[in-house]
């Protein structure tokens, strides 16, 4: 008889714990498992990837857009509710994160789900983990840590109701196992590692499958992807942009992603008069297209779970500059197979004019980068296999 598995995250739009889940979606044994998805956002850009043997389920009512439930007097109370103490929140002394306040309000109306599973897997922190610590029926909860999240606005004290209902708690690189374990005592036995799922032969396979467009052959691409918010450092990156603009070089940066930051950054680009230098392209699906034919990939991020975009870049064989986030090391070998610098604006220029003024340099990294087999960690299914069999 299959196991029966649950899935739950946010949703499946663009982003490095959306793209892990596709990948380890698309690797499980079908013939061993019988794989429920649920997801509180539906649309993902992601899910035309999720594998025709998942079943995804609906929606929880009140995550449904108000649109669709504007005949829901319930729904509509609790949305109000639900505003009121986000705005109280920002006044109170112990604040909680946003998702935390809307689940502490909304609580109540969420039906927990009738099926009984196996096997649970939050597979984010925050509403996802609250949903399968307190709303699901499963012989074994796993939720998975996948952001610096000692370091994140999450209150510790409300979410431990939560993990205190979970069984393991999968964390993404070791330095968020060595972060999070030292968070309580009983967390130092339940915490594992399972590393992000990268699939070497899906990223070069996809990144064939088109043409870099809006890359300028007569300069050098530069290349950033990721969310636009504040943890991935975008202000220094403009402005890196301005130093190199200002000392002369002919390049076009662009960056891949969307987030509540572009106003204040698309700001920033036109007060330096960085229009043809510095260029947003927005959401794009294949993002690997662009990192394939950049001539630099550069992660100014101040704080990673992993460092997923890194390690793709790394597949592709790129030249990367990222700064020194925690988990920088376990995928760089600074000065060997890319460059890690410290996360100021001066050391990051510095970086990127390594690779424009040292031919001899950036030929070694490539050279390096050439005769290494490329990162993989498919091997991780394995490690998923044993977390839920024993």
């Amino acid at each position: 008889m299959k196991k029966k598995l649950l899935f739950v995250i946010d949703s499946l739009t663009i982003g490095g714990a959306e793209k892990s889940l596709v990948s380890l979606l698309n690797l499980i044994d079908s013939s061993k498992y019988e794989i429920d998805l649920l997801l509180i956002k539906r649309g993902g850009d992601l899910e035309k990837y999720v594998p025709s043997y998942i079943n995804i389920l609906p929606v929880p009512n009140y995550f449904i857009s108000s649109v669709e439930n504007k005949f829901s007097f319930e729904n509509l109370y609790f949305r109000i509710k639900t505003s009121i103490n986000l705005r109280v929140n920002n006044y109170k002394k112990n604040v909680l994160h946003s998702e935390q306040v809307v689940f502490k309000s909304i609580n109540r109306i969420i039906s927990p789900l009738i099926k009984v599973y196996d096997i649970a897997i939050a597979y984010s922190q925050g509403m996802p983990t609250y949903l399968v610590a307190n709303k699901v029926k499963a012989s074994k909860k796993l939720a998975w840590i996948n952001t610096d999240y000692a370091n994140t606005l999450y209150n510790k004290e409300f979410d431990y109701k939560s993990y205190s209902k979970i069984d393991k708690i999968i964390a993404v690189s070791e330095h968020t196992k060595s972060s999070v374990s030292q968070l309580r005592e009983e967390y130092k036995n339940k915490v594992d590692l399972v590393l992000d799922i990268v699939d070497p032969e899906m990223i070069n396979k996809m990144s064939l499958e088109e043409e870099a467009k809006e890359f300028d052959k007569s300069a050098v691409n530069i290349l950033t992807v990721g969310r636009l918010v504040t943890a991935k450092g975008y202000e220094k990156a403009i402005e890196v942009a301005k130093l190199l603009k200002h000392a002369g070089y002919k390049f076009k940066w662009f960056s891949i992603g969307e987030g509540p930051e572009r106003k204040k950054l698309q700001k920033l680009i036109e007060e330096y008069e960085l229009q043809d230098h510095f260029i947003f392209l927005g959401k794009r699906v294949n993002p690997y297209v662009y990192m394939r034919n950049c001539d630099i990939y550069v992660q100014t991020s101040i704080k990673e779970g992993f460092g997923l975009t890194v390690s793709e870049a790394k597949i592709l064989k790129r030249p990367i500059v990222c700064t020194s986030f925690p988990t920088a090391k376990e995928i760089i070998q600074n000065e060997v197979d890319g460059l890690i610098v410290e996360q100021d604006i001066e050391n990051i220029y510095k970086g990127v004019k390594k690779y424009l003024d040292e031919k001899s340099f950036k030929d070694t990294v490539m050279k390096k980068l050439d005769s290494t087999e490329p990162y993989s960690s498919v091997n991780q299914i394995n490690i998923f296999y044993n977390l839920i069999e024993n």
